[in-house]
């Protein structure tokens, strides 16, 4: 696993979403899920390509639940996107790197929209930039 990619407990959960300036990804997963293991290079090469635009992080939905429960995590691999502290889009189980990357991309060009409205970012969020 990349290094830039932060593992949360449920204590640094709050902190790594609250205040952050740019975009926070947090894949929930579990050890057992195949595959969770399958995108764990795809979320590694994207930490490393994109980690100027956003802040990677994971977090075991087994031993965090709480937190899991609370975001309504049903299934992993889950990528929850938050901005301002509030989650603003997620996909569900695995899927192709391209859609992932350029999803990541679609919310950072949105994140302006994010930073200024109480609303939810509207747009179409399709994986093809």
């Amino acid at each position: 696993m990349y290094e830039k990619i932060r593992e949360l407990d449920e204590s640094g959960f709050d902190k790594a979403i609250e205040g952050a300036q740019n975009l926070v990804i947090v894949e929930f997963y579990t050890d057992t899920c195949v595959h969770c293991a399958a995108m764990a290079p795809v979320y590694d090469e994207l930490s490393k390509e994109l980690e100027k635009y956003a802040v990677f992080a994971r977090m075991n939905s087994e031993r965090h639940l709480e937190v899991a429960r609370r975001y309504g995590v049903m299934g992993t691999p889950t990528f929850k996107f938050f901005c301002r502290s509030r989650p603003i889009g997620e996909i569900v189980g695995e899927i192709n790197e391209t859609i992932l990357r350029n999803t990541i991309k679609d919310f950072v060009r949105h994140r302006n929209e994010c930073a200024t409205k109480s609303t939810p970012i509207i747009y179409e969020m399709d994986g093809y930039g």
